[in-house]
């Protein structure tokens, strides 16, 4: 599984320095949690983003905490966390965090209006909930993306997260395989 995370043809189409970047985490202090961080292929890009400050690794298996306690020193990221989590829950500290991360992760998720209404609650109130997924229609290469019919749709996914409390902040269009929304809690 972590080769598959690791491929290194992923960053052709996946362009993670360009994902992070548009985030503009100014604040070297943040703290972020990651969620479905797995092998920490988004994780160490965003914990080199904010070195003073906290990026929880969070995922369900126990396998991707032990890699990233491994290579998190190698990365110069010390300021990683592993974070196990449970499927309904992600586990994370009220209202502690700058940005809540996922990518590729958003149509796992079971019950999904609970799960990002815990989300909505870990956020400091000027915080930002990121989600990458891939699009029904995107045509990854390799063995990442689930089967376009267990795929979230865009509009899906922004009809439940409103119902879990966030609105639309931006939205990036660069990727070309999945759709890429920056989203707030609602007032």
């Amino acid at each position: 599984m972590i080769a598959v995370f690791e491929d290194a043809d992923r960053d052709q189409w996946q362009l993670p320095d360009q994902v992070v970047r548009a985030l503009s985490l100014n604040d070297k202090r943040a703290v972020v949690a990651d969620i479905g961080a797995g092998s920490g292929y988004f994780t160490r890009r965003l914990a080199a983003e904010v070195p003073e400050g906290r990026v929880y690794a969070v995922d369900v298996d126990g396998e991707f905490e032990d890699y990233l306690l491994e290579h998190r020193e190698e990365w110069g990221t010390p300021n990683i966390e592993p974070h196990l989590a449970i499927y309904d829950d992600p586990m994370l500290p009220g209202a502690a965090l700058d940005v809540v991360f996922t990518a590729n992760t958003y149509a796992y998720i079971r019950n999904r209006v609970d799960y990002f209404g815990k989300v909505h609650a870990a956020l400091k109130p000027q915080g930002r909930l990121v989600i990458i997924e891939f699009r029904p229609d995107g045509t990854p290469p390799g063995d990442i993306a689930p089967a376009p019919q267990h795929r979230v749709s865009r509009d899906a996914a922004l009809e439940e997260l409103s119902r879990a409390g966030f609105t639309l902040a931006h939205e990036e269009t660069f990727l070309p395989h999945q759709w890429f929304l920056i989203l707030q809690p609602s007032p």
